[in-house]
């Protein structure tokens, strides 16, 4: 798997990702082997580097059935460190109170993973942390849940102190670890098979000052979580944009850089230099595109192979069989077969 997220991908930043490999790593696991094991290549350098949010599923599943651990989601979220969440935790750290540190939480969330949402509730006396997954294709695993709220009671004992306790804890799916585990990580027995999954507070902790309140810091990794967060949605943008443009340009036999430029408004040279600034390219985009498209054609019985080539915009038939060889290792007549 490379550095590059198709544009239709949900993605996870590296520092959650690295944590889970520490935390398989604590279970004896080798990193080769778990990578391996989850469909992965490497883990890219770049501290703002993000990988798919599919492939962090396989990751979850990989380590949780390598290490043999039932309790592989808590103990991960329990040990995460801060610098993980990279500037999204020092926004929390910083703010006034707990509800000013959930808003930033909820603001910023997706500079840590664009498969969760969090929710807050006030309800019967008790501030909700409501934590809503946000799948791509493939379902969570339970450990994963586990371990968001894990963090979340982790990351409240460090912004507020030993102080932070929670009340009760919620969790849709039924037990899978020890009851001592969940006691360990999470300060409560939880509520298995409930409606949600949550971390319940006392309803006047949410308005307490912080230790650490800073509002001139926080002013400052705020606005650079913005900077960040704004980075990433013009990113998705250009490459939606690109994308768009190419899927009405192929059927018309038209798929240069220079013509997606010019009907985008900006130079093949910015065109190419803001795809470049993401790790991707012209190239790459336009290989992706026709590997998805044909899997649609081929679908479509009305179609022939020839006609296919000419909307994906190829020399010849013989150039798209070669092309869907390379994409999945078969020629297209097999596929079509299969399907």
């Amino acid at each position: 798997m490379s550095k590059t997220i198709d544009i239709h991908e949900k993605s996870v930043a590296i520092g959650w990702v690295g944590e889970i490999v520490a935390a398989a790593k604590r279970g004896g696991v080798d990193q080769a082997a778990l990578l391996k094991a989850a469909g992965i290549d490497f883990l890219p350098v770049d501290p703002l580097a993000r990988i798919s949010l599919d492939a962090v599923v396989n990751l979850w599943r990989a380590a949780a059935e390598l290490t043999a651990d039932p309790a592989f989601g808590l103990h991960m979220g329990s040990a995460i460190e801060p610098g993980s969440f990279n500037v999204v935790a020092y926004t929390l750290l910083s703010c006034n109170s707990l509800r000013e540190a959930i808003g930033n939480l909820q603001r910023f969330q997706r500079l840590v993973s664009d498969g969760a949402r969090m929710q807050l509730v006030e309800q019967d006396g008790l501030a909700w942390l409501v934590y809503h997954p946000v799948e791509a294709s493939l379902p969570f695993s339970p450990f994963q849940v586990e371990a968001v709220l894990a963090c979340g009671v982790r990351l409240g004992q460090w912004i507020m102190g030993p102080s932070f306790a929670p009340q009760r804890v919620c969790l849709a799916h039924a037990a899978i670890s020890p009851l001592a585990a969940y006691r360990a990580s999470l300060g409560c027995e939880p509520e298995f098979n409930s409606a949600f999954s949550g971390i319940g507070l006392p309803l006047a902790s949410l308005d307490m000052p912080l230790p650490a309140r800073n509002p001139e810091i926080c002013r400052l990794h705020e606005e650079l979580a913005r900077k960040q967060l704004a980075s990433l949605e013009a990113s998705a943008n250009i490459k939606l944009r690109v994308s768009a443009v190419l899927q009405q340009l192929l059927a018309q036999g038209m798929a240069s850089k220079e013509q997606v430029a010019a009907l985008m408004g900006i130079s093949p040279r910015t065109l190419q230099q803001r795809l470049a600034d993401e790790g991707s390219s012209f190239a790459v985009l336009l290989d992706e595109l026709r590997h998805t498209l044909s899997l649609k054609y081929l679908a479509d019985p009305m179609l022939s192979t020839g006609q296919i080539a000419v909307l994906l915009n190829f020399s010849d038939a013989s150039a798209f069989y070669r092309a869907f060889r390379r994409w999945t290792g078969r020629v297209p007549g097999d596929f079509r077969r299969k399907i």
